[in-house]
């Protein structure tokens, strides 16, 4: 019965738009993640809006994140294939573009932006250490869905009336920053002069138990990250940005210990969702590119992320985006996502921000180190969050490059040992490539830490063209995609409930509303 309803809802989903209001200021957080373990609390009626929102930053509701997020960016990034011939074969994989588009902007405006608003409306001037915590968080969401669409409704959001104007990347982007100076610095003047003041927000916080030190490093490195984003259209910005960032005084996040990971707790239950599209809906499964590293890097991370297919012979196989299925049991025994229900989800790990300094440090920045070191800090940081043990042979493998890629169900989908779009890259670092051999070393490293974070994924390779993907094999965007794919088009919903303002969004564009129209921070 429960695979029934939830095909049905997602035959919904792909036929008909889904219902969305037009007033952002009346929008309503998931009354389930108010329990009455938390409602019991003192500041309840500010801090209990916070919980929604860390469990929106990739919905917990297991369809909700496959709309969300798994059928566009997990596949978009190379992570992950599809073996399900949705809409007979015709969907998001080979750029069919589905409905689905409304769930990345309504997840997030339904319930982090509606539960920032009513965070600032009841705390900013009482609680300014929960409205700091709760315009992290909506930083850290909503840079997630520009960075899908482009230009969203964001400065105007909660003001009122029956439509929201968008405002460009750019705008929004420096509004990101802003905030995040003004959360750092609000966080730090409490966490200086309320030493209880962990008691206060640990009831409500599924991210770091309270620890405002860790919420301000947490702050910084997504500030590192974002002034990362921009480095190809406003250079200036970033470096400013990122040294900032690392050179605060508590820095960025270093320690798996701290890693930004939403886990359960405080009466809530966090269910990881790629477990259900994985292991019960057997939905997704791993996708060629990463095969492809990681075999051909001979990386133990392979089986930490995923497991063993079903296939004659077993070993790992991965699923190549934009091909052509014709029935699921084809694909379905490829190997699938190594995720429990339990498994905490990612939202910012440490490995990440040595990678991202190690960028900035050939680019010239002051990281706090140097690249080489950075850059081997970082495989050694992803290798520790897996318990795999020591990196030190990994690290000085100057010969593995990329595999060729074998699909056994049909040799169209091949990948050739001499393939063009195969990637060359090495592991070992070398100070005398040049910066675009060093900065695609890095991002190939990175990529494959970032693992099951296919939303960061997929931007970095549309900031960076790294790593090298597989293209798709079949098209079906009509020749408005004509590589790979930038974008997802406004929601369909927006068109219904907010013609107006997402018609002038589009002039904002710099091309048309597709997905073949580049964001204004991808690399030129």
């Amino acid at each position: 019965m429960k695979k029934q309803l939830y095909i049905g809802i997602l035959i919904i989903a792909a036929i008909l738009p889904v219902s969305c209001t037009k007033n952002f200021d009346r929008f309503n957080t998931n009354p389930n993640e108010l329990t009455d373990s938390l409602l019991k609390y003192d500041y309840k009626y500010v801090g209990a809006f916070i919980p929604g929102m860390l469990t929106s930053l990739y919905s917990t509701v297991d369809w909700q994140y496959q709309l969300q997020q798994n059928l566009n960016a997990d596949l978009y990034s190379g992570f992950m294939g599809i073996p399900t011939p949705f809409n007979s074969g015709k969907n998001n994989s080979n750029y069919f573009m589905m409905d689905w588009n409304n769930w990345p902007f309504k997840v997030a405006f339904d319930n982090v932006m509606s539960g920032w608003k009513l965070v600032k409306d009841r705390g900013e001037k009482t609680r300014p250490d929960l409205y700091a915590v709760a315009t992290i968080i909506k930083v850290a969401s909503m840079h997630r869905v520009t960075d899908v669409f482009g230009p969203i409704p964001y400065s105007k959001f909660g003001s009122g009336g029956f439509s929201t104007p968008y405002d460009s990347q750019e705008s929004i982007y420096k509004a990101f920053f802003a905030e995040l100076d003004q959360s750092i610095q609000s966080l730090t003047t409490f966490d200086k002069t309320n030493p209880a003041g962990k008691a206060q927000l640990k009831p409500f916080d599924l991210l770091f138990g309270g620890e405002y030190g860790d919420w301000i490093r947490f702050a910084n490195s997504l500030k590192l990250r974002l002034a990362m984003r921009i480095s190809f259209v406003n250079e200036t910005l970033a470096k400013q940005q990122a040294e900032a960032a690392v050179n605060n005084e508590y820095g960025v996040i270093t320690d798996n210990k701290k890693s930004a990971m939403v886990r359960s707790g405080s009466g809530v239950t966090v269910s990881n969702s790629l477990y259900v599209i994985s292991q019960e809906y057997n939905d997704i499964r791993m996708g060629a590119s990463m095969e492809s590293f990681l075999k051909g890097y001979n990386d133990p991370r392979l089986s930490a992320y995923f497991r063993a297919s079903g296939m004659p012979g077993g070993g790992f196989r991965g699923i190549r985006n934009g091909i052509d299925i014709k029935a699921k049991p084809d694909y379905e025994k490829f190997s699938s996502l190594n995720i429990e229900r339990s498994t905490p989800i990612r939202v910012l790990a440490a490995s990440e921000t040595y990678f991202l300094r190690a960028e900035g440090a050939v680019r010239g920045w002051n990281m706090k180190g140097d690249a080489k070191a950075l850059y081997e800090e970082g495989i050694r940081t992803s290798f520790a969050q897996y318990d795999l043990g020591d990196a030190g042979n990994y690290l000085n493998d100057a010969a593995s490059k990329p595999a060729a890629y074998t699909d056994p169900v049909n040799a169209l989908n091949n990948v050739a040992a001499n393939a063009p779009y195969l990637s060359t890259i090495t592991i070992r670092w070398q100070d005398a490539d040049n910066f675009e051999t060093k900065l695609e070393r890095i991002i190939t490293q990175k990529w494959i830490s970032l693992y099951p974070d296919g939303e960061e994924a997929w931007a970095e390779f549309r900031r960076t063209g790294y790593p090298k993907l597989f293209p798709v094999v079949v098209n079906y965007s009509g020749g408005s995609i004509p590589g790979f794919i930038n974008r997802l088009p406004f929601p369909p919903d927006e068109y219904k409930n907010n013609k107006d303002e997402v018609t002038k969004a589009a002039a904002l564009l710099n091309g048309a509303d597709n997905g073949g129209t580049r964001l204004w921070w991808g690399r030129p």
